[in-house]
């Protein structure tokens, strides 16, 4: 019989004792596991976002603002010293040193017209760029409104309108070519004005032909209608006028700031913001939290530990006459602290497994209540192994006492249980 057979079978054989001591070491471990988890994830999630979300950067028109109140009573903010963007501002941004680190340079102008009696925002943008800073917007396909388009056409009613264009646009919103007098609808839009691809509208005695509709993806382009900056800002009476400007940066988070400094020294009279240091900043309130978390799993860790270890070190005291024989038998002191530790390591892998599997139940039970929508909790191999190895760590620890103190047991304590 070897060593570990007599710690097996000691486990087996106080199975209610042993069952306590995998719990107290399985909650300080799962503890652990769950809030690591939830915390990897919400950092993999704004990470994502920060990924999806092209416009990296954006510069709008710095503006003076007041507010004022009479009387208790707040009075609306007052503009002042009012700025404008220009079509040099964007030649501007063009040729800025750091050029390279900006993927797409996309200036947009806005504007309120009315369509057909409905006052809606029109939106002045180059289109290949505008969907390059945003790549979730997606042409809605329409195989019945490309047919119709299609008959139009050979009874010569289309303008400027190709289908094959159009097609393509679907398949790759970043290649799309917009007429200077086609325009896109996003998903509202269309359904206010009741228009579908190839229909006209007549928008302040201009005509325009509906080239395509936008997905709905509950942002502000559901509402718009999107046309080519030079026709905007014709149709606006904006000559040379932009709204605003989105840059999609290709540079690692939060390595910025020498390009924002380049071009807020190109644009002093901008306001330049950096979405992504905006999520940063949530990303560095993620980090206190996870110091929080981490600080709390230690303690319950620890709390873990201490009751791991006056468990075993009971289990000892309960077992002098066993040891005591083992001692007369001839076990050496060296074999006797073997098995208790065999015992302890046997206890703590088991608190490992059992302390992962929950801590990951957890993290997916809970991450759905701290995010909205769904956050994914990857089941990942080397944390298992980070949790066995912690695990194997502490139970050798906890067991280290117990077992010195059976090692020094007197062979002759066991004459008294004889």
């Amino acid at each position: 019989m070897q060593l570990y057979h007599i710690a097996l079978n000691n486990l087996f054989r106080r199975k209610a004792k042993t069952m306590f001591l995998l719990l107290g070491l399985a909650i300080g471990l799962a503890t652990m596991v769950a809030v690591y988890s939830l915390l990897e994830a919400m950092k993999a999630e704004i990470t994502r976002q920060v990924s999806q979300f092209g416009a990296n950067v954006v510069i709008t028109a710095e503006t003076g603002e007041m507010a004022f109140s009479y009387g208790g009573i707040t009075l609306p903010e007052v503009l002042f010293d009012v700025q404008q963007l220009t079509m040099a501002d964007v030649e501007a941004v063009e040729s800025i040193p750091a050029r390279r680190k900006i993927q797409a340079v996309a200036p947009k102008l806005l504007g309120v017209t009315s369509i057909n009696g409905r006052e809606l925002m029109v939106a002045g943008v180059h289109p290949q760029e505008e969907f390059r800073v945003k790549p979730w917007l997606r042409l809605q396909q329409t195989p019945a409104a490309a047919e119709r388009m299609q008959m139009a056409k050979e009874d010569g009613k289309v303008m400027e309108l190709d289908i094959y264009l159009l097609d393509l646009a679907r398949q790759d919103p970043t290649q799309i070519v917009l007429g200077d007098r086609q325009l896109l609808l996003g998903s509202s839009a269309a359904k206010a004005l009741e228009v579908n691809p190839g229909d006209r509208l007549n928008i302040q005695g201009t005509e325009f032909v509906v080239f395509g509709l936008l997905k709905e993806n509950g942002t502000l382009e559901d509402e718009q209608v999107i046309m080519n900056l030079a026709a905007a800002q014709k149709l606006l009476g904006m000559p040379q006028k932009v709204t605003v400007i989105e840059l999609a940066v290709d540079d690692p988070a939060g390595t910025e700031q020498a390009l924002l400094a380049d071009l807020k020294a190109r644009l002093p009279h901008a306001k330049i913001t950096s979405v992504r240091q905006e999520t940063l900043r949530r990303d560095e309130l993620l980090t206190r939290m996870a110091r929080f978390g981490l600080t709390l799993s230690v303690l319950v860790l620890f709390t873990s530990i201490l009751v791991v270890t006056l468990a075993i070190s009971g289990a000892v005291r309960e077992r002098t006459r066993e040891i005591g024989l083992f001692r007369a038998l001839g076990f050496r002191q060296s074999h006797v602290a073997n098995i208790i530790l065999l015992e302890t390591l046997l206890i703590s892998l088991g608190g490992g497994v059992l302390g992962y599997a929950a801590g990951m139940l957890i993290a997916h039970g809970t991450g759905p209540m701290l995010i909205s929508g769904t956050l994914t909790v990857a089941w990942r191999l080397e944390l298992l192994a980070g949790t066995m190895l912690l695990s194997a760590t502490i139970g050798l620890l906890a067991g280290i006492f117990p077992a010195r103190q059976a090692a020094r047991l007197d062979p002759a304590e066991a004459l008294r249980f004889i």
